[in-house]
């Protein structure tokens, strides 16, 4: 048996604003920092929805991601 873990880091869920809470990272150098101090802490993988810096909303376009 494998003691291997995944631990699957999600910064900037679909939901959360700074509105709601000044700790979710909407900026791409706030995702960075959150991404890189989690990677030190152990984590495996990142599933990102990249933000649109203006609206805050969730953005599928690829020049924002």
């Amino acid at each position: 048996m494998s003691d291997k873990l995944i631990v699957n880091f999600t910064p900037t869920g679909m939901i959360p604003t700074k509105k709601m809470t000044p700790h979710v990272p909407i900026s791409v150098s706030e995702i960075i920092d959150d991404v890189h101090r989690a990677t030190e802490a152990g984590i495996t993988m990142v599933h990102l929805h990249a933000r649109d810096e203006i609206t805050e909303e969730p953005s599928y376009k690829k020049e924002i991601y």
